[in-house]
């Protein structure tokens, strides 16, 4: 109060007058360039210096941070630029004297001028007197406003610089305020960003624990109190509470599953173990769910326990899986049924041709014997026809039984390409008569080890197919090759090729499918009664559609595993 009065008393009214505008327009500044730019002018202003300078020091570099300059016609214009200082070991010791002391520092040639301030006597050669007042900015005046008068002009004296001192202090309040406002604007965008953020998560995390059918939970083992999300408790189906006794989950436990549920939870608790459980609880009106459980212990910051964990809706998966036990009974059951009908398929499939020979045979022989007189040579050949077709349909018999028990096959020696001959030559007159050229390309050496009735029954099969195949082609020179030859050091190879129709847009594959068949009166088993045999045989079965060819090929093992080469 006594500075404020000693300065109107001293004629410094016009002074107090520009401080209160000052004042009054740093209230109503919002940024920190208006501050330093209304404090430079107000300085230049009530001083009458031609310069001032606002200069920063960030521990390296000396900066003027922004000049004001005083024209001829006592105009003002303010620079807002970085840049360093011209003297920049003359303001770094002034820094180092301001920084301590938090007073100003005169800066000129008169001494008398020092001593009204009362700063150091020191004396700092310039051509006009400077005065360098510290801005109390909070970043430890690191900043300094320098003040350089004009050459005329009056000396500094204590009430001026008492002035400037309180219009620097107010300047760095407002700076200060300015800088916490922009701080807690940057802060309170932070938090909503978080807010909002964890708000999104908080739906994400619930949505995805919907999808999941998974509920998460705390339990406190002091309070015997339970903490659990809305998922929990909508698989439990209660009303939701932010707190509830644990006591009342356990009454929804299946009675049946209630006493392991408790053996287990006492153990691990007592332990202080991990547990997961999966049992049913009975919700709503009797409904049964299967839950699956899983905790783990933790302390708080008082050293109680308490577990956190959660509880999957595994109800799906349950009857899913019991669906899928009961399903694969009845495939069990269906395969056993399957498997009888394939059987007796390819009985009736294999012995069909030997039963119509037999039949044939017979009924010739008994017409040779009823001639008069009756033509025994025929009918002693009839008769050996039958018994020879019999006999093949009682190893075709044989053969089978032995594919569907799996005990496997009588293997020997068998010549294959005469095995190959005798079949074509039995099923030359059919060839001739639906007008198909049947050509023979045998190269086989060395013996193959295998059942020779088997064998034969695969290729027939094959032929049979491949006459099929031939006889719905007309227009065209029907053709079929049989050959063997050696596959490698250890397999002998037949293929079977022809020209006919082939198989279509199925795949190779489908052929081999029981009950699959391309033929209008076809059963479908015999290729896969083929297959069956060759693989029991140790070989493989495959087929193959060319352009306008289709072929069948199968392998069969050497009798001592080396080629006949």
């Amino acid at each position: 109060m006594s500075t404020t009065t000693g300065m109107i008393g001293n004629g410094h009214s016009a002074q107090l007058l520009a401080m209160v505008q000052v004042f009054q327009q740093l209230s109503r500044t919002t940024n920190d360039e208006e501050v330093v730019r209304t404090l430079l002018k107000c300085a230049i202003s009530i001083t009458k210096a031609h310069r001032v300078r606002l200069i920063s020091h960030d521990g390296e570099t000396m900066l003027v941070e922004c000049e004001a300059r005083c024209s001829q016609n006592d105009e003002v214009t303010v620079n807002h630029c970085r840049r360093p200082v011209e003297s920049d070991a003359l303001f770094r010791k002034v820094f180092d004297k301001v920084s301590p002391t938090c007073r100003p520092v005169l800066l000129g040639t008169r001494s008398h001028e020092r001593e009204q301030v009362g700063v150091s006597p020191q004396t700092y050669l310039l051509e006009n007197p400077m005065l360098c007042l510290p801005l109390l900015n909070g970043d430890g005046n690191r900043e300094i406003l320098c003040l350089d008068t004009q050459p005329d002009a009056l000396p500094f004296d204590e009430a001026l610089i008492s002035c400037l001192n309180i219009l620097s202090a107010q300047a760095a309040v407002k700076r200060e305020n300015l800088r916490l406002h922009a701080r807690i604007a940057i802060e309170n965008k932070t938090i909503e960003e978080v807010e909002v953020a964890l708000c999104a998560n908080k739906k994400e995390l619930a949505h995805m624990q919907r999808m999941s059918r998974t509920g998460s939970w705390r339990w406190c083992a002091l309070t015997n109190m339970l903490e659990a999300s809305s998922e929990f408790f909508r698989i439990f189906e209660i009303p939701h509470e932010r707190r509830m006794p644990s006591a009342k989950l356990i009454n929804l436990t299946h009675p049946d599953d209630l006493p392991l549920v408790r053996i287990a939870l006492v153990k691990a608790i007592a332990a202080r173990r991990v547990f997961k459980l999966e049992f049913r609880i009975v919700v709503g009106f009797g409904e049964i769910k299967y839950v699956q459980v899983e905790g783990h212990p933790q302390t708080d910051d008082a050293g109680n326990l308490q577990y956190i964990g959660v509880t999957v809706d595994v109800t799906e998966r349950r009857n899913a899986e019991n669906a899928l036990q009961a399903a694969r009974a009845e495939l069990a059951r269906a395969h056993r049924l399957s498997t009888m009908g394939e059987m007796a398929a390819s009985i009736v499939h294999e012995v069909y041709q030997p039963l119509t020979g037999i039949i044939t045979n017979a009924e010739a022989c008994l017409r040779w014997l009823s001639k008069s007189p009756a033509e025994a040579a025929r009918a002693r050949d009839s008769a050996r026809r039958v018994a020879r077709d019999a006999r093949r349909a009682a190893e075709v018999f044989r053969g089978l039984r032995a594919v569907a028990s799996n005990s496997g096959i009588t293997k020997v020696p068998v010549d294959l390409d005469d095995a190959i001959r005798e079949v074509t030559f039995l099923l030359q007159g059919e060839l001739d008569r639906a007008n198909i050229r049947l050509r023979l390309q045998t190269d086989v050496a060395k013996p193959v080890l295998g059942d020779r009735t088997q064998i034969q029954q695969v290729l027939e099969n094959l032929l049979r197919n491949s006459m099929d195949a031939l006889l719905c082609d007309l227009g065209t020179q029907k053709s079929l090759i049989v050959s063997s030859a050696s596959h490698d050091t250890a397999f002998a190879m037949v293929t079977v090729q022809d020209n006919g129709c082939g198989f279509g847009e199925h795949s190779a594959e489908e052929l081999f499918d029981a009950l699959f068949t391309t033929k209008p009166n076809g059963m479908g088993m015999g290729l896969k009664v083929c297959r069956s045999i060759v693989e029991a045989h140790g070989g493989l079965l495959q087929a193959e559609r060319r352009e306008q060819e289709t072929v069948f090929r199968f392998t069969l093992p050497y009798l001592n595993g080396t080629s006949g080469e």
